[in-house]
Formats: structure tokens, C-alpha cells, sequence
């Protein structure tokens, strides 16, 4: 039996909380090399590019695959599927069809980055106040819920709607900066979530030890360049995909600064303060198969989604 899981199939199913813990745990699995990442592959169709990407972890036995398509400039609907297999019987369990999957990653995996990095941190400041923003600080508030919210964004209206938003649907007052510098240079924990074509954080505008949670930087220069040649550590939640053609890291030029976000979390060593910390979401396949996980479980247990009876025929049997 597979069930095919549509967003309206989920939504009374997500708990932030449980998202979010599931996604460190992901990182300490990932520390402990229980995870097989599949790099990202890019196949071009005539102006329209499939990517396709996944992971496998044996341990919990779940094997899973996302794939999304995007144009020449970039975008994308914002849809994608995900596809869940169990491991190693190769049974499909679960196809999500939708946005919400990976929305929820994405902002549960940041609110994981930063509890685990720095527990303690009370002011966020926010570059960016579009849906991705929305989501990342939603799940941050879940867990970790900050005292102080700087944020900033080009445009007066975004900002103003975000500062709305925030209030009435996270109980949470957002102080809008002067600048993207006034953020940065102001708060020790820096959210980017832009759709920026170019740098919004100079190394000049970087005054002290800072924890930089970053959606887009594999795709977009959000950061300076000079920030990663300066910051003794650069920390990431996907080597692979950090390395991977058209990132920061192409060419391998400064993987020796890499380590996978989940390296220090049984020492402790990844709470170290002293240095620069640039976390960077490069969006690792393995966050969408642990939460398919738990999501497809949930609907187990629930009944939702639409029930599909695949047959088991003998390998090399036919179907017709």
C-alpha cells in the first residue's frame, strides 16, 4: 500500500516542535555518517531544468527522492515531489504532491541549525520578509522563542506586512531596521532569506562573532565571499550539495573550511562562540525524507490521503 499526499492531506498534521527535533536529529545522524546523500543532478529540457535529488538512511529504513523543475532564470512554482521508499524492501510508502513538505523543511531545518548552534540566542535579525522568511521564523519562535526580531527588506509595504503578520499569527513584535547593515551589524543570529541577485551582507557590516541561517546562498550570492575566506569555520548541512555545481564552493576551492553542521554536536564543539559561524541551507535531500517520514506515519495512523493498492508481482512479471 502506498498513499499519494496532497498539502491539504497534511496540514492538520504538522507540529512544529516535532519538525524541528526531527531535523536535529537528522543532523546528528548525519554526524554519526548514517546518511547517504544522492548529489543534486540538474538535466536541462529545452528552457526548463529537472532537479532531482535524495538520500538514503538504512537506520531508520526510509530511502527518499525529491524532484522539482525551475526555468531558465531560475524560478520555480514551487511545487515538488517527494517520494518515499522503504529501505532495503524498496516499497513505495508515500508520494507527497505539493509546497508544504518543503516549506516545513526548510524552516524546520534553520530552527534546528540555530538551537543547536546557539540555544540561547533571544535576538534574530530577519533580511527578507517573504514566505520563506515567514516560514523559518514561525519554527524558530516554536522552540527557541527569540525577545527581539529585527528585520528588513527593500520594499516598505513586504516589511510592513511581515511586521503584521508576525504579530497577529506568532503573538511576536518585529522592529523594522534602517538597513540591511543596521541588521547585521546589530544582532549576532542573521536570518537571509532573500530573493537577492546580489551580496546583502558585506564583510564590512560584520562586527562580532555571528551565526548567519541562510536559505538561498547556494544559488544566490547573499553572502560576501570574503565573509567565507575570513570565518576560521564554515559550517553547512550538506557538503555534497555546498560543493555542488553553481555553489559558493564549486571546484572545491574552499571545502577545506567545510564541515557538515552536524559535526560537534556530541562534543560540543558546534556551540563554540569564538568564531564566525556561517550556516548554510543548501536544502539536503535527507531533511524531506525524515520529515516524509514522520508525515506518511502520521497519515497512517489518520487515514489521510488517497490509499493506492500496488501490486507485489514477481520481478519481471507483467502488469497488463
Amino acid at each position: 500500500m502506498a498513499r499519494i499526499l496532497c498539502d491539504a492531506d497534511l496540514r492538520d498534521l504538522v507540529d512544529i516542535p516535532s519538525a524541528v527535533a526531527c531535523m536535529e536529529e537528522g543532523y546528528r545522524a548525519d554526524a554519526r555518517g548514517e546518511i547517504d546523500p544522492f548529489p543534486r543532478s540538474r538535466y536541462d529540457a529545452r528552457g526548463v531544468s529537472v532537479a532531482v535529488l535524495g538520500a538514503a538512511i538504512a537506520r531508520q529504513g526510509v530511502l527518499g527522492l525529491r524532484s522539482y523543475l525551475h526555468g531558465a532564470d531560475g524560478s520555480d512554482r514551487g511545487e515538488q515531489v517527494v517520494t518515499l521508499y522503504s529501505h532495503p524492501d524498496m516499497a513505495v510508502r508515500a508520494v507527497f504532491l505539493g509546497r508544504l513538505v518543503g516549506h516545513l523543511r526548510t524552516g524546520a531545518a534553520l530552527a534546528a541549525a540555530l538551537h543547536l548552534t546557539d540555544p540561547g540566542a533571544r535576538e534574530i535579525g530577519v533580511l527578507g520578509t517573504g514566505a520563506q522568511a515567514r516560514n523559518a521564523l514561525a519554527c524558530i519562535a516554536a522552540v527557541q522563542r527569540p525577545v527581539r526580531v529585527l528585520a528588513w527588506s527593500p520594499t516598505a509595504a513586504h516589511r510592513e506586512e511581515f511586521r503584521s503578520w508576525s504579530e497577529r499569527t506568532l503573538g511576536l513584535e518585529v522592529e523594522i531596521g534602517a538597513s540591511a547593515e543596521e541588521v547585521v551589524a546589530t544582532t549576532s543570529v542573521v536570518l537571509l532569506a532573500t530573493a537577492a541577485e546580489e551580496r546583502v551582507v558585506a564583510a564590512e557590516a560584520v562586527r562580532a562573532p555571528t551565526l548567519f541561517l541562510s536559505i538561498g546562498a547556494y544559488r544566490r550570492p547573499e553572502l560576501d565571499p570574503r565573509l567565507l575566506e575570513a570565518a576560521p569555520r564554515v559550517w553547512t548541512d550538506s557538503v555534497v550539495q555546498a560543493c555542488g555545481p553553481d555553489t559558493w564552493f564549486e571546484g572545491g576551492t574552499r571545502r577545506e573550511k567545510l564541515r557538515p553542521l552536524g559535526d560537534g554536536v556530541a562534543d560540543g564543539s558546534v556551540l563554540d562562540r569564538s568564531v564566525h559561524r556561517i550556516v548554510i541551507n543548501t536544502g539536503a535531500a535527507w531533511e524531506e525524507v525524515l520529515l516524509a517520514k514522520v508525515l506518511w506515519e502520521r497519515a497512517e495512523a489518520t487515514d489521510r490521503g488517497t490509499v493506492v493498492d500496488l501490486p507485489r508481482d514477481p520481478p519481471g512479471a507483467t502488469v497488463f
